[in-house]
């Protein structure tokens, strides 16, 4: 089996497209973080200062920093976490001198004075951080969700057959939507709480690095329990992701088959079903919810027990005289400030597990195969100039037992501009035999030749372009006729859009709908009847000018106005054009060139109409059936 990345490491891909944005927007974090931090240092010195008639000094230097120091004058050696200190005391002690000629007063209103400008730039960087890192997540969205509509445009037909559109939909909507807060919104979010952590921790090392030690210790322990949440919270994201998906599934089909419910009275049985699913979905979102939040309370229990332990042994230390109360005050509005961060980052922690559950979702549909891979001297296709031929075929779906073929040993072979008819009962494989030529699948073994050349040779598009298609069932989209005759080509003109309508005797009904070919249809094209919409899909056909033209049942599901209406208009759409029908009744092939007789994915009989009565065989049968 091939090894994948996770696939949260495949997001990587689309997000770092964007680094330029994110590296700005890291970059602006990192002065958010390093202007907050400037600014809860500022006011020490304040509260210092407020009630207090001795000289103050805008930043202590503690005992221990005194320590160094004064080893450091002496050219005494020093270890290395001690050398940290020097830059940092001389900073200290440029400060202070700067501040020496001022009193408690004007220090404090010079200080007020360089703190609202740190605010506004915090604010600014802040902004400016969300714009850069959210959009990068927004576009890396956009992107993988182009891509992944791409990729469902490209897979084997047998994945829509064998998955649920739910399934599908729940894919494209639902995770892409978790993929894209997490990768913008909370992915802002975690790089900011990150940079907050770091400065303001290495705040706390210079204030005194005992006391991180200690609590460094402690929380890795403490935080066990939350790390079994990030778990919990995971499993039950995926869970919830599958019921809504069901979910989905289920509202299509309740949705699209109204009609059979009502018809049958299934009410009560559809409502029973919603409610089962519907409860799973409700236990799995609760699930997730619950541990989503109860993470971040057992965090925030963490951290206070951190604080009442750092409270009372500094308040010990500053007896001792080991930590002046400045330092002490620094400390700990520094400590309290990244309990947010902290609290935020195990959040981060559990959305980074519902975006890898989301993440798997939807790479699972990049990992299915593709409808084929065409080789890159595939050859162009400019019409149908010969003929067309079917040679020893078999074909088995993917899904079906490999040693049953369901299509054995076809053979056909159609002229340019001739008529061809596949006749047979239901179930015998003639639309599969279509669907070949079509290249929806691939034959196992034989080959189908356009003009003596291997059908996988040419490019595939180039062919479907040059053939039309008419089935039974007609699928219209819920725009205007125009629209679903061009398909939304925009190089096809009005005048295009009449003749062809005209050909497919659709003109005239069209002209008298309220906004003519501007009508919309509806969805499926409710607002027109079934003889219509056959009608607008021989139009669709034919807009295309295809040098060959297939007739699925084109007219079986119409009454005999409607059907009359139809054969006309095939009648004259099938003029110089090699046509392959497919048909149940008999009466719409009389006057096919040749009929292929197609029983249990065989070919058993071909020949003219009257060749294959007079043979008295499948055919004879067939016809006597439906003529009796």
């Amino acid at each position: 089996m091939q090894h994948r990345k996770p696939a949260i490491l495949r997001l990587k891909k689309y997000l770092f497209k964007y680094k330029f944005r994110i590296m700005l927007g890291v970059f602006f974090a990192l002065i958010a973080s390093f202007s907050n931090l400037f600014s809860l240092t500022s006011f020490v010195p304040i509260f210092n200062a407020l009630g207090s008639e001795q000289k103050i000094q805008v930043i202590e230097i503690g005992p221990e920093e005194k320590k160094i120091y004064e080893k450091y004058k002496n050219n005494l050696p020093l270890e290395d976490y001690e050398k940290l200190y020097i830059f940092w005391i001389d900073i200290k002690q440029k400060i202070n001198a700067y501040f020496e000629p001022y009193n408690n007063k004007q220090i404090v209103y010079q200080i007020i004075l360089i703190i609202i400008p740190i605010y506004i730039l915090k604010m600014i960087s802040i902004t400016a951080s969300i714009f850069f890192l959210g959009t990068a997540g927004f576009y890396a969205t956009r992107d993988l969700r182009n891509d992944l509509y791409e990729k469902l445009n490209r897979l084997n037909l047998s994945f829509f057959e064998q998955e649920r559109t739910g399934y599908i939909m729940s894919r494209v909507v639902n995770d892409v939507h978790l993929i894209s807060r997490s990768i913008s919104v909370e992915f802002q979010e975690a790089i900011v709480d990150f940079f907050y952590v770091v400065t303001h921790f290495i705040l706390l090392i210079l204030i005194s690095w005992k006391m991180l030690i200690i609590i460094l210790i402690g929380v890795p322990i403490l935080m066990m329990p939350v790390n079994k949440f990030a778990l919990k919270v995971k499993k039950a994201a995926k869970n919830q992701q599958e019921r809504l998906s069901d979910l989905l599934t289920h509202l299509q089909e309740i949705i699209s088959g109204v009609r059979v419910i009502r018809a049958f009275s299934m009410e009560d049985f559809e409502e029973m079903r919603f409610n089962l699913i519907n409860e799973k979905l409700y236990k799995d979102t609760f699930r997730g919810h619950y541990y989503h939040q109860v993470g971040p309370a057992i965090t925030e229990l963490v951290v206070t027990i951190i604080v009442v332990f750092f409270l009372s042994w500094g308040a010990y230390e500053i007896t001792k005289g080991e930590i002046t109360k400045g330092h002490f005050f620094a400390f700990f509005f520094t400590l309290m400030f990244i309990m947010r961060p902290i609290i935020q980052t195990s959040v981060s922690l559990n959305l980074l597990g519902i975006v890898g559950a989301a993440a798997e979702r939807v790479f699972e549909i990049f990992d299915h195969p593709n409808e084929f891979q065409q080789p890159k001297d595939v050859l162009p296709f400019t019409g149908l100039k010969q003929s067309i031929k079917y040679q020893h075929v078999y074909f088995n779906y993917p899904t079906n037992p490999k040693e049953e073929y369901v299509l054995k040993d076809i053979n056909i072979d159609i002229q340019k501009n001739q008529v061809i008819a596949l006749v047979g009962e239901s179930g015998g494989g003639k639309t599969t035999i279509v669907d070949l030529l079509l290249r929806f699948y691939d034959p196992q073994k034989g080959e189908i030749l356009i003009d003596g050349i291997d059908l996988k040779k040419y490019n595939i598009y180039d062919v479907r372009k040059k053939i039309g298609i008419v089935s039974q069932n007609v699928f219209l989209f819920n725009t205007t006729i125009k629209e679903n005759i061009t398909l939304f080509d925009q190089t096809k003109s009005d005048e295009d859009v009449i003749n062809v309508c005209k050909l497919a005797y659709a003109h005239d009904f069209i002209e008298k709908l309220p906004d003519g070919y501007n009508t919309l249809v509806g969805e499926r094209g409710v607002m027109l009847s079934g003889g219509e919409r056959q009608r607008i899909a021989i139009a669709r056909a034919l807009i295309h000018n295809p040098d060959i033209i297939i007739l699925d049942e084109a007219t079986s599901a119409l009454d005999n106005e409607s059907e009359k209406m139809v054969e006309e208009a095939i009648e004259t759409a099938i003029k110089n054009k090699t046509v392959i029908m497919i048909a149940h009744r008999l009466r719409t092939v009389y006057r096919a060139d040749k009929i292929y007789v197609v029983e249990k994915g065989r070919i058993v009989e071909e020949g003219t109409h009257q060749e294959l009565l007079e043979k008295n065989g499948v055919y004879k049968k067939l016809y006597d059936l439906q003529f009796s």
